[in-house]
């Protein structure tokens, strides 16, 4: 019966997170983010016997049976990993979109013809210098 109980469980947690991934993949991170918050409370408010039973639900113990491990437990770290990933996905898409118009920016605000000469005359002699070595 155990057994049967963490199968059951490792399949809802694993539809959960891969919804979650499928919202933020083919969606976006906000939404993903209110679903992965708003499905277990909402679970809980619609049915909370079941829901207060199924996340105090104890699989094993660790340390000689000091610390359990309900599903409670498990569904906390579905939720910060899928946050960091999210929170991760955010900034990454952040930083790319600000770097790539500061580059933008810079980039046609210093090239003059003067810099152009003197920076293909410094490749030149790099490379000359890399010719001898070789």
């Amino acid at each position: 019966m155990e057994l049967l109980a963490f199968i059951g469980s490792a399949m809802l947690f694993t539809v959960f997170a891969l919804t979650v991934l499928f919202i933020l993949v083919a969606v976006s991170s906000r939404l993903a983010m209110l679903t992965l918050l708003v499905i277990p409370i909402l679970a809980v408010i619609i049915l909370p016997g079941t829901s207060v039973a199924f996340l105090s639900y104890r699989h094993f113990l660790f340390a000689d049976g000091l610390v359990p491990v309900n599903n409670f437990h498990i569904l906390l770290v579905i939720w910060s990993t899928l946050m960091g990933i999210i929170i991760s996905t955010e900034f990454l898409t952040w930083y790319l979109k600000t770097g790539k118009r500061k580059r933008s920016g810079e980039r046609k605000a210093t090239q003059s013809p003067e810099i152009k000469k003197i920076l293909n005359a410094g490749v030149l002699r790099l490379r000359a210098v890399l010719a001898k070595r070789n």
